[in-house]
């Protein structure tokens, strides 16, 4: 059986969804932090995760339990963002600077989205963690961020770190962020749709 931990009430009620509707019936939904879950010690051959690890609070820890977890030549697998530049969409909001306070919110190894953008770092994290066989393949594609570039602006803009930024910036700032970004996206803007490139890790790793 299958488990399928997060932290979000709505994403695992839309997983349920997904799940009844594709006739998949060998899982189970959980809420829950992977970091502290209690997981029975050995009881998973696989832990698979899609941009969320690199949120985890402390990497060390958080992939020490998850080692835990796992059976004897048991598997980790899971896509982290690659750096900053190398995404269109960190792109888009570097146009922001000046409007909004930007920064070094995409920094690698700073807490957050890019936290695990060093292969090598995440590979030391890893061994320390109990894992072998630290493999990460570069990979890249295409995700599709809106309609047109206003709607792929307002998308940006309500993500968490647009959120973030727009928190931090003085009154009015919103307004002239989201049509400065509208004009930056315009150029992406293809067959009815906004496409940015995305760069990303593919990390695989077993248990000792």
């Amino acid at each position: 059986m299958a488990e399928g931990l997060d932290l979000s009430a709505p994403l695992l009620a839309r997983a349920r969804a997904s799940a009844r509707a594709e006739g998949v019936g060998n899982v189970v939904f959980t809420q829950g932090d992977a970091q502290v879950h209690p997981f029975a010690p050995g009881s998973f051959t696989r832990a698979v995760s899609r941009y969320g690890v690199m949120f985890f609070a402390d990497p060390a820890a958080a992939f020490t339990h998850i080692a835990g977890a796992l059976c004897p030549g048991g598997r980790l697998a899971f896509v982290a963002p690659a750096e900053a530049g190398a995404n269109q969409w960190t792109q888009a909001f570097r146009a922001l600077d000046g409007i909004l306070p930007v920064g070094d919110f995409a920094a690698p190894g700073s807490p957050g989205m890019f936290s695990l953008a060093d292969p090598d770092r995440t590979a030391a994290l890893l061994t320390a963690a109990g894992f072998t066989g630290v493999r990460a393949v570069r990979t890249e594609a295409y995700g599709v961020w809106g309609d047109d570039a206003q709607d792929a602006a307002d998308f940006l803009l309500g993500t968490g770190p647009g959120h973030h930024l727009l928190a931090q910036a003085a009154p009015g700032a919103a307004a002239e962020a989201r049509r400065v970004l509208t004009r930056h996206l315009r150029p992406y803007e293809r067959d009815g749709a906004v496409r940015l490139l995305g760069t990303a890790w593919l990390v695989t790793a077993d248990r000792g």
